[in-house]
């Protein structure tokens, strides 16, 4: 049934949230292991698989002395586990914690409700809300050499006396909100793949559709004047593997070759239907510096924290145009190149942002140096710079691309010929043009792009201050 599977997405996403918590060192229980007793199916097969990808024993039968001892005891355990004192103890049970405050670390949940878990029920505010709070916190506890007490994970006031398991550290892995909306949707829409589909006001879908938009005017510039492009980034991988848009994506990506970018700079100007859209570069707007171009929708507004540091720009819905650019076809060259991108990006930005230069916390008297040159330096010379690094190899016969105007630069180079020819794919409800060798690319830019990200990760990027979908969302 998908419904079992939608439960597997839950499962699996409480064991890699749990596992990746900054606030859990899992060295203590790599060099000991953890004996458990737990009777719940779910939370053993989650704990089992935290196990696995931290690489530690977990087992419920005890192999030595030596292991950190962990119990569940919850409303919902079937038979006796408290055969004797462990070393942590997690409940929802008043009296239970009560009765060990004085025996070992307990960690008291308070009413536990869980998207999938056939014991939920309606979540309170004093609740641990999804099992994150609980595995997590469990965790945390055994990772460490706690006091004897109560200790408390949830949200909001404690109905016991207790200590706040974020004031030794604890950082939650969710928002209260956040796992309110993952049980509500897992209720109500139980078939479906989750996602936070209640971002913008509700309005994801609609935000789509004003995307839409923007592509395919690109789309019948392109076309009408013989320019070849690509769906890029989020785009093609939604296409790919949805077959439309991702759907918690609130923002679309096409990809071009530089000499059809060229080609498309020579006529967008004449050919974008200027009442309802906007070429946005450099040198179409003043307060616009990023290397990739835009075509905005205007009458909309898509305000990001950054951005509204920029009021007089453009700041509506839009479409992000990137190129990638020939490298060497030897490693070190490539490597170079790719330092001496990303450096000249940099100093773009942070003349835009006007901050000093930092560049990841490396090269710190070369950032010296390049912070005293930007501050004398005006914008125009430093994106002329930048286009010149960014260009370099594009004189050369080489083989090779890389994603010199992308997010994907770290990664390298790739051979040209991925790029070479294109295929059509049903993207929404059209089909629009793909590299025909798309797999090999989506395999360089997201690795095994097949598998989703964690459900509670499935969350529109942008960090928006205001939103406006004008007669776009009528």
């Amino acid at each position: 049934m998908l419904y079992n599977k939608v439960i597997k997405d839950y499962m699996d996403d409480w064991a890699s949230r749990s596992a990746k918590a900054e606030c859990i060192r899992f060295k203590r229980l790599s060099q000991r292991g953890m004996m458990l007793s737990c009777t719940d199916v779910q939370i053993n097969e989650v704990i089992a698989e935290v196990a696995e990808i931290m690489e530690f024993r977990c087992t419920d039968i005890s192999l030595s002395d030596n292991e950190v001892k962990v119990c569940f005891y919850m409303s919902f355990a079937k038979g006796d586990m408290m055969g004797e004192v462990p070393d942590v103890l997690v409940t929802d049970i008043p009296r239970i914690a009560e009765k060990f405050r004085n025996k070992c670390a307990v960690l008291y949940t308070g009413a536990v409700f869980g998207a999938g878990f056939e014991h939920s029920a309606v979540p309170r505010p004093n609740s641990a809300t999804v099992i994150h709070d609980v595995i997590g916190g469990m965790f945390f506890m055994a990772c460490r050499t706690l006091k004897k007490g109560v200790y408390y994970a949830g949200f909001g006031g404690c109905s016991i006396k207790a200590k706040a398991l974020a004031s030794g550290g604890y950082l939650p892995v969710m928002t209260y909100e956040d796992a309110l909306f993952m049980v509500k949707f897992q209720r109500e829409r139980p078939d479906e793949l989750f996602c936070f589909d209640n971002t913008y006001g509700g309005r994801l879908a609609d935000l789509h559709k004003a995307l839409f938009t923007c592509l395919d005017e690109f789309d019948r510039i392109c076309r009408a004047n013989g320019i070849k492009y690509f769906l890029g980034g989020g785009s093609l991988l939604g296409a790919v593997r949805h077959g439309g848009m991702i759907p918690w994506d609130d923002d679309m990506d096409v990809m071009m070759l530089r000499d059809d970018y060229r080609r498309f700079l020579e006529v967008v100007g004449s050919e974008i239907d200027d009442e309802k859209f906007f070429f946005q570069s450099a040198e179409t707007d003043s307060d616009y510096h990023s290397i990739f171009t835009k075509i905005r929708l205007n009458g909309t507004v898509f305000t990001t924290r950054f951005s509204s540091r920029f009021g007089s720009s453009h700041q509506g819905i839009f479409l992000d145009i990137f190129v990638h650019d020939k490298t060497a076809d030897i490693k070190p060259l490539q490597k170079l190149h790719v330092f001496a991108t990303l450096f000249a990006r940099s100093m773009v930005f942070h003349k835009w942002e006007g901050t000093p230069m930092h560049f990841y916390g490396k090269a710190k008297l070369l950032c010296r140096l390049a912070t005293w040159y930007i501050k004398r330096t005006d914008m125009k010379k430093l994106e002329r710079i930048q286009e010149r690094v960014v260009t370099f190899f594009d004189r050369f016969p080489t083989h090779s691309l890389y994603d010199g105007t992308g997010e994907h630069l770290r990664h390298g180079a790739f051979p040209a010929r991925w790029l070479k020819k294109s295929a059509e794919m049903k993207f929404g409800d059209r089909s629009y043009p793909v590299p025909a060798g798309y797999d090999k690319y989506l395999r360089y830019s997201y690795g095994d792009y097949m598998t989703l990200i964690p459900a509670s990760l499935r969350k529109a990027g942008h960090d928006i201050v205001r939103f406006d979908l004008g007669e776009y969302g009528r």
